[in-house]
């Protein structure tokens, strides 16, 4: 009669172990699957973004390393991939309903100051993966307390892919609490692998899916959003500038910018700082919702307070009296522009109401 020798006995039980553990993965990894969709064209919002490419938001990258190699592919015309985010060791954040002693490896982001979400919540971002064909795409609801994820399998391995997720699909892990809706509040952003496999995240984008009959294509590159829903207005706040924050009359909700007096011009002004230096595109898009009580033009300028050099562009034909949406364009005219404030001038008797702001390179 054969018997186990009690190396082998050991040798066996180790394999049986990481066995249940890789089944233990693989059984997780199926639940709440969800599938790619398209991207879509230019959002109707852009709640936050991400590409790594400046540390003005490093504060809020909660798991997750600078990485200089295997950077992904450049999607821009006047400007380079320099950085993306590996995952690294991590704890679930969800403490409430994951499992806080299991080991994973994580890319995680806190979109302060937790913007609130309209009714098609979408999120793109682009990916590395190698060791397993798995995602979890985790986030945290500010509104209800909890964590609701979804699962990407069969995901391609060993090369850089874009992706986009409906995050109204994301459930808690016990299915109930409903689907991220609308005026709900969000925080942390997450993407989970297991502990041996390897993850690169970049150009993270949680935006509002675009209405009906846009045409405009997704952006190559987001520079800079403005919305000003949740967050403080002035120096060392989320919304540093000069302006005031209001909140929209009905049937509107939420908030937005309100033109105040610039004491040097006497013009009524929008002065947003851009939280720091941002590099602009050859040919720099910006896209925002407008309302002007009284007489036009509106200016709208970029600028560069270390050097100076301004990028203008002027509406003529205005709309007053309702809100509209309007998109200009700047062409660079010095190599590796870059802009840390966003002016809107008007009339000094006029009001001026700035909202979804989008500066972005088509």
């Amino acid at each position: 009669m054969t018997t186990l020798s009690e190396t082998n006995l050991r040798s066996i039980c180790a394999l049986a172990l990481s066995a249940g553990t890789t089944l233990a993965f693989a059984a997780e990894a199926q639940r709440n699957v969800s599938q790619l969709i398209p991207r879509g064209p230019l959002p109707y919002r852009v709640h936050v973004f991400e590409d790594y490419e400046t540390e003005i938001e490093k504060r809020w990258w909660l798991r997750g390393v600078p990485e200089t190699n295997n950077l992904a592919p450049s999607l821009f015309d006047s400007i380079a991939n320099h950085r993306t985010c590996r995952a690294t060791a991590t704890k679930d954040f969800d403490d409430k309903m994951g499992d806080p002693k299991k080991d994973l490896k994580g890319v995680i982001f806190n979109p302060v100051p937790g913007p609130p979400m309209g009714a098609n919540t979408r999120l793109s971002f682009r990916y590395w993966l190698q060791g397993t064909d798995a995602l979890r795409v985790q986030i945290y609801s500010l509104s209800k307390g909890y964590h609701r994820f979804l699962t990407l399998t069969n995901l391609p391995q060993g090369s850089w892919q874009t992706a986009a997720v409906d995050m109204t699909q994301a459930r808690r892990p016990d299915g109930r609490g409903g689907p991220l809706s609308e005026d709900e509040r969000i925080d942390d952003i997450q993407f989970y692998i297991t502990p041996e496999a390897e993850l690169l995240i970049d150009d993270i984008v949680l935006y509002e899916s675009a209405p009906a009959g846009e045409a405009r294509p997704f952006p190559r590159r987001v520079i800079f959003t403005g919305w000003f829903d949740t967050g403080k207005q002035g120096a060392g706040q989320e919304w540093p500038g000069d302006f005031e924050i209001v909140k929209h009359d009905p049937p509107l909700k939420w908030k937005a910018a309100r033109s105040v007096t610039d004491q040097t011009t006497g013009q009524s002004w929008i002065r947003v700082h851009l939280r720091g230096r941002r590099a602009l595109s050859e040919v720099t898009n910006l896209c925002f919702h407008y309302r002007l009580t009284g007489n036009g033009p509106l200016h709208v300028i970029l600028k560069d307070t270390t050097s100076g050099r301004e990028w203008r562009n002027t509406l003529l034909d205005v709309i007053t009296d309702r809100w509209v949406e309007a998109t200009v364009e700047f062409k660079a005219d010095t190599n590796r522009p870059v802009a840390d404030e966003m002016h809107f001038l008007a009339q000094p008797d006029a009001q001026l109401l700035v909202d979804d702001v989008l500066l972005f390179e088509r």
